[in-house]
């Protein structure tokens, strides 16, 4: 039983899609907004401000399996905006519906769901190593305090996730998560793994930390209660013992256990990956709608995060009065399944695949999935089954459907890559050594994996998409005291193409060809260049000395747009479209973006 209070599209008339179709289509390249400002650039979004408490959303973890894997898809070909949106762009009339909380720049702003991070402003090794940790006095990060027995409150002693819940002497709340008995190291190590990275690409998410704890250290709550036979009855010592009972203790007595700390706020439930959350009124962008849940898709694939769906993410009612966005349980991934290894399946197609069940059918038994074909065998146990081999980015989906992943477009998919490859082979190393796997042999294929997958990452989107990013104007030098400039070098502006800086291209293999515009006319003849400054001149004048002599004094008459193509192996990228506003004085500076 479901009872959500997030907001939903309706089922609209077949005949109503069809006849709002024809609208759509004769609208659609109406839009009229400049693909600029020339205020500032919209980097916070104030989704923070004050507001009361939203009513609690509560969702079956079963019923929502099944909402995404048969209702949802039932209802897509029904909703006005699919269909009329795939068959759009079907026949080639419309584009892909873009994301709604992008700026300018093609970039999603900090803001509750969030925070700009390690590819805007590069984390050391160190740093993503510690991750949303809070540090002892070390500096090194820290889990439940050692200083003391930890108090169980309740216990989950059933299913495929078993744990229990403690507060340590601090009086600090954490879930104890075990692994599978037959699996040690495996689910503990992806979940602190996935979630620094997860941390370092921008999102919010819990404190998670390998611990270790003996029986001996347990003490049971006064009114700790565990599900039994009969009802909900008190716990025992006893419900202790077996839990733990499968588990090794290591040469210190001590058991294995992954820490996440209680996240602050009062918790509201799942945020969902469509509609909006009915009493929150900083939640104004359909959340299917939003690039940062579009383009965790391309780090969940990196991650094979395959249980991604509404149960795992959580809204909490901070001590600010707003609603923060969290995302949890990372014990799906990497090559963990919950409390065993992932199956060859998953990652691949949903438990309930209607596209791969319209593929079979027409075969009559004889057609085989291309899963039944790959090598199983798990070298490690530690690691379980994450190949790099048969990894396919652009064919990746969770178990479930998700609706914010189905509505990704190839720019969404880039954003997604850009912090997938900001990730450098010693960053990989760095998180990975904190799971504290035993083995060093496995440690290091686990490193080579998520290498090998985050490059595969990188290459299947910058051949999408024209890989160049961090557009700025590097100015020209300072007048001196005596009126003259030091050097008579234009202002550039500058980029990075990002396959370059991954390691994916060699820059003595690519070249840049643009053009600059002005109210649509080329300024001059289109440049080529392998550099990554390109001089802001026309025929050796500079633009603005180009805009003075022609009289504007409009400030929108003095954006310039600069189209770029890269060339690389043969073939010439889609254009990037970068606009510059060139005032009257001062420097030139960035003040748009549009990406094919």
């Amino acid at each position: 039983m479901r009872i959500a209070t997030h907001s939903r599209s309706s089922l609209p008339l077949v005949l109503s899609a069809w006849t709002g179709l024809l609208v759509l289509l004769v609208v659609s390249g109406c839009g009229s907004s400049r693909p600029y400002t020339l205020g500032a650039v919209q980097t916070t979004d104030p989704d923070d401000r004050p507001t009361d408490r939203p009513a609690e959303t509560l969702e079956s973890m079963y019923w929502d399996r099944i909402d995404m894997s048969v209702f949802h898809q039932l209802e897509k070909p029904l909703n006005l905006n699919w269909t009329g949106r795939t068959v759009g762009r079907t026949l080639g009339i419309t584009d892909a519906d873009p994301a709604d909380n992008v700026n300018v720049l093609d970039e999603p702003p900090t803001s509750s769901w969030y925070t700009r991070r390690h590819f805007y402003d590069e984390m050391s090794p160190r740093e993503l190593a510690i991750g949303p940790n809070e540090r002892d006095t070390t500096g090194v990060a820290a889990g439940p305090s050692q200083q003391g027995p930890w108090t169980v409150t309740s216990g989950k002693f059933q299913g495929a996730a078993r744990g229990f819940e403690i507060e340590d002497p601090r009086g600090d709340r954490y879930l104890i998560k075990l692994d599978g008995p037959d699996w040690p190291e495996l689910t503990t190590s992806a979940e602190v793994i996935s979630t620094k990275i997860f941390y370092g690409a921008g999102y919010h998410v819990p404190q998670n930390t390998i611990t270790r704890f003996t029986p001996d250290q347990l003490r049971i709550a006064s009114d700790a209660m565990v599900n039994g036979q009969d009802g909900r009855r008190p716990m025992t010592r006893e419900d202790l013992r077996a839990l733990l009972k499968p588990y090794g203790q290591g040469p210190d007595g001590t058991i294995r256990g992954l820490a996440s700390k209680f996240v602050e706020g009062e918790p509201l439930g799942p945020i969902f990956f469509q509609g909006t959350r009915d009493g929150d009124p900083n939640d104004r962008v359909r959340h299917e709608q939003r690039r940062e849940l579009r383009g965790l898709r391309v780090l969940s694939a990196w991650l094979n995060d395959a249980d991604r769906r509404h149960a795992n993410t959580l809204a909490v009612y901070t001590d600010e009065q707003y609603v923060k966005h969290y995302l949890l349980d990372m014990g799906s991934t990497l090559g963990a399944n919950a409390s065993q290894p992932h199956q060859p399946i998953y990652g691949q197609a949903y438990i309930i695949d209607q596209r791969k069940i319209l593929t079979a059918l027409p075969a009559l038994g004889a057609y085989r999935f291309p899963w039944w074909h790959y090598e199983g065998d798990i070298s490690y146990s530690a690691v379980g089954y994450f190949p790099a081999d048969v990894f396919r980015p652009g064919e990746w989906v969770p178990t479930y459907p998700n609706p914010a992943f189905e509505k990704m477009t190839e720019r969404d998919g880039y954003w997604g890559a850009k912090l997938v490859m900001s990730f450098s082979d010693e960053d990989i190393e760095a998180i990975v050594e904190t799971a504290r796997i035993s083995s060093p042999d496995a440690e290091a294929h686990l490193v080579d994996v998520l290498q090998k997958r985050r490059d595969k990452v990188g290459r299947y989107w910058f051949d999408r998409v024209n890989p160049l990013d961090r557009f700025s104007v590097a100015a020209s030098p300072p007048v001196t005291e005596t009126g003259s400039s030091p050097s008579a070098e234009p202002p550039r502006l500058q980029f990075d193409d990002l396959a370059v800086e991954g390691n994916l291209a060699r820059a003595d293999a690519r070249t840049y060809t643009y053009r600059m515009h002005l109210d649509g006319t080329a300024l001059g003849p289109r440049d080529t260049t392998a550099s990554s400054r390109l001089p802001l001149t026309v025929d050796g004048t500079a633009l603005d000395t180009v805009l003075d002599n022609r009289g504007r004094s409009d400030p929108h008459a003095r954006v310039v747009r600069v189209e770029l193509r890269t060339r690389h192996d043969g073939s010439i990228s889609d254009p990037t479209r970068v606009y510059l506003h060139v005032p009257s004085s001062g420097p030139p500076r960035v003040v748009g973006l549009e990406r094919e």
